[in-house]
C-alpha cells in the first residue's frame, strides 16, 4: 500500500510541475505576443515593478519597472521595422526561471556605435533567462545575443 500510495503521490508532482512549466512557458508566449503585436503597453505590463533587465552586449543593466520598458523598447524595437522575436530551439525551465533560445530580426534604420544605418536587414540569435513571479510578472530578464553577426549583417564590420 505504502508503494502505491507513494507512486501516486510521485505521479501528481510529476503533473503538478509540468503544468507549473507549461503556466511558465505560456506568460512567456504572452510575452513574446506582445513584442511581435509590437505593442508597447502590452510588454510593459508582463514586468513587475521591481524587474531587473541586463543586455550582455553593452554589459548594462536597467531596474525598475518604468525605465526597463523604455530601455528594452527603445532597443529592441524602436529602431526596427516589422521586428520579430520568435523561441527558436532549446527551452529549459527550472522552478521560476525559463532559458531559452531565439532569433531576432527585422529591418533597422536607426544608429549604432554613433553611425546612421538606412534600410538593413538583419537577424540574430540569442539567449535569454527570464524568471517570472507568482503574480505572472517579471522580475528577471536577461539577453545575451550575437552582437558581432547583428554589427555585420549592418555592414559596420567585416
Amino acid at each position: 500500500m505504502k508503494k502505491l500510495l507513494l507512486q501516486l503521490l510521485t505521479i501528481g508532482l510529476s503533473i503538478n510541475l509540468n503544468a507549473s512549466e507549461n503556466h511558465l512557458n505560456k506568460v512567456l508566449d504572452n510575452y513574446m505576443a506582445a513584442w511581435n503585436e509590437h505593442n508597447i503597453t502590452k510588454i510593459d505590463s508582463f514586468y513587475a515593478d521591481n524587474v531587473v533587465w541586463y543586455d550582455l552586449s553593452y554589459d548594462y543593466t536597467t531596474k525598475g519597472k518604468k525605465d526597463v520598458s523604455k530601455a528594452i523598447t527603445d532597443a529592441f524595437l524602436g529602431s526596427v521595422e516589422g521586428m520579430y522575436w520568435v523561441k527558436n530551439g532549446d527551452i529549459f525551465i527550472s522552478k521560476n526561471t525559463i532559458i531559452y533560445e531565439w532569433v531576432y530580426g527585422g529591418i533597422f534604420n536607426g544608429e549604432v556605435d554613433g553611425i546612421k544605418i538606412i534600410n538593413k536587414k538583419f537577424e540574430i540569435k540569442g539567449l535569454s533567462t527570464t524568471k517570472i513571479n507568482s503574480n505572472d510578472k517579471i522580475i528577471a530578464h536577461k539577453d545575451y545575443y550575437d552582437f558581432s553577426s547583428f554589427k555585420r549583417q549592418l555592414g559596420l564590420i567585416k
